[in-house]
């Protein structure tokens, strides 16, 4: 009989593995922006392996629905504008903030990645990505007016996900020409008078 020790084996790592998984889903993402640019009104999971040049198998196996690799382009994009994760800002002054660092940001977005959130697929992601972008808007406002009831609260909080959305800080940048402070500060009045709308006159 053969003795077998019970050793307490560590899972396989590699690093070498790791990088390459991290390239081939950056790559997917590339693509998928491509082919959002090119205004096909409806990503396909085949069109994006075939324009990243891997397998089909290979796209679900990063991304396990259609919904996941969508959910996942926007992050991308902002990645690869130097914008880090963003957190629910606590105060009015932390979302002015957010505000010109997106907008800054918006304008450091290449031809080809405005072109893809300009497209008829964006909408798709966008639609898949807003329950997040909500809650987001959510717990800002919770930290920032506590004492607003929650109907109140969600009204607020879409308008803050319509202020920040790349289509509203666009539409200041290249119909208003506005700088980034001036974007700020009209957020900032914005949300002041908003939640001073709903202390006023209480539902």
């Amino acid at each position: 009989m053969t003795h077998i020790d019970s050793v307490t084996r560590r899972p396989y790592r590699s690093d070498l593995r790791a990088q390459q998984a991290d390239s081939t889903r950056e790559r997917i993402l590339d693509a998928t922006v491509r082919v959002m640019a090119a205004g096909i009104a409806s990503i396909s999971i085949p069109g994006v392996a075939r324009e990243a040049g891997v397998s089909i198998p290979t796209v679900y196996r990063h991304f396990g629905t259609k919904s996941d690799l969508l959910a996942a382009v926007y992050p991308h994009l902002a990645r690869r504008a130097g914008i880090a994760e963003v957190t629910a800002p606590g105060s009015i002054s932390a979302f002015r903030d957010l505000v010109r660092s997106l907008f800054d940001r918006l304008g450091s977005l290449d031809d080809l990645a405005r072109a893809a959130m300009a497209s008829p697929a964006a909408s798709e992601a966008r639609r898949i990505t807003m329950p997040d972008r909500l809650a987001l808007g959510r717990r800002s406002i919770e930290a920032i007016a506590p004492e607003l009831d929650a109907e109140e609260r969600d009204r607020i909080a879409r308008l803050m996900v319509i202020l920040t959305a790349s289509a509203s800080l666009r539409l200041w940048r290249d119909q208003f020409d506005a700088s980034s402070e001036e974007v700020g500060d009209d957020v900032e009045w914005i949300l002041r008078a908003l939640i001073a709308a709903a202390k006023r006159h209480p539902r």
